[in-house]
């Protein structure tokens, strides 16, 4: 029995072979990681942080920050901002993004569940409470 022919797969900005990989360190591969993420998730960048648009909601995240915009059409809404920090230390910044950006894409209350955990505050220094 013979089996059919390989698959072609087109290149492209985000294709990376195993050996691509192994030339690649450890930041040059969170990285590519970030930029396939973010294809993924729909964000864009915007100086050293992401945009995220889910609905009305804007995040803008960033190395070991997050902020909301719980509704990008009332002129009147404040972005909130908290921060969070991955499990694992010594985590590449780009990686670090690309996660927030996954988690929040799957659930957007996360930013709620870590405000509470560890603070935030409004741009104008005024405490966030969840049921604000």
């Amino acid at each position: 029995m013979e089996l059919g022919g390989a698959a072609v797969i087109a290149e492209g900005p985000l294709e990376n072979s195993a050996d691509d990989l192994d030339r690649l360190d450890r930041k040059d591969r969170a990285k590519k990681y970030l930029q396939r993420i973010a294809a993924l998730t729909g964000a864009t960048q915007v100086d050293d942080a992401y945009v995220l648009d889910l609905g009305k909601t804007r995040f803008h995240v960033g190395h070991r920050y997050v902020k909301r915009l719980r509704d990008t059409t009332d002129p009147e809404c404040a972005y909130e901002e908290t921060c969070f920090y991955p499990v694992h230390k010594g985590m590449p910044k780009a990686e670090e993004i690309a996660t927030a950006l996954l988690q929040l894409t799957n659930n957007p209350d996360l930013f709620d569940c870590w405000a509470a955990q560890s603070g935030a505050f409004k741009a104008d220094g005024q405490a966030f409470r969840p049921t604000q």
